[in-house]
């Protein structure tokens, strides 16, 4: 857990430290300089049949500051260790076919069940034809520690669909912002 630095302040009169000064400028801008923040995402294809609703794995991390993420136990989870407002990302991108919809579902503590926990927001959208459907969606959000969060996929093409993987293709990014 990111420790938010505490504000700082100098009485009328008061000699400035060189520690006190670090306290109230240096330790507060290196904590906005690096806040809490991570970037996961899938590094293989993910089958995905039709009408069912599956959870995606993020066995890939492109930065985590905060041990928000781990690759090896509950992959598809981010769990928010400092609270606060979050600058939330979730993006996924099926291969070619034009036909039914892709929908992504933000779940709240889940247990990697897509009917459990809660749902925070589902995107919908139609197949593109002739191209890759990529879905995203970016928002900001209030998560409280020990939170986890996980995201689900569905297709309705009447077959079983990839979601290709790769850095900035499938996957999902929680950046600090500041207290609530």
């Amino acid at each position: 857990m990111a420790t938010i630095p505490p504000t700082q302040s100098f009485l009328s009169g008061e000699k400035v430290t060189a520690a006190k000064l670090t306290a109230a400028t240096k330790t507060p801008l290196d904590f906005l300089m690096n806040p809490p923040r991570v970037n996961v995402n899938s590094t293989s294809t993910i089958a995905v049949p039709t009408g069912t609703s599956v959870l995606i794995p993020f066995d890939g991390e492109q930065w985590d500051t905060d041990s928000m993420h781990s690759t090896s136990v509950n992959p598809s989870r981010i769990t928010i260790n400092t609270p606060g407002q979050y600058l939330v990302s979730m993006y996924a991108r099926y291969q070619v076919h034009a036909t039914g919809y892709r929908q992504l579902n933000l779940r709240l503590n889940s247990g990697g069940s897509s009917s459990a926990g809660s749902t925070l927001t589902t995107i919908n959208i139609p197949a593109v034809s002739g191209s890759s459907t990529f879905i995203t969606r970016t928002f900001e959000m209030t998560c409280n520690a020990g939170d986890h969060y996980e995201l689900f996929t569905l297709q309705t093409s009447g077959a079983s669909l990839n979601l290709d993987s790769g850095a900035r293709v499938t996957g999902m990014e929680f950046r600090w912002l500041g207290t609530t």
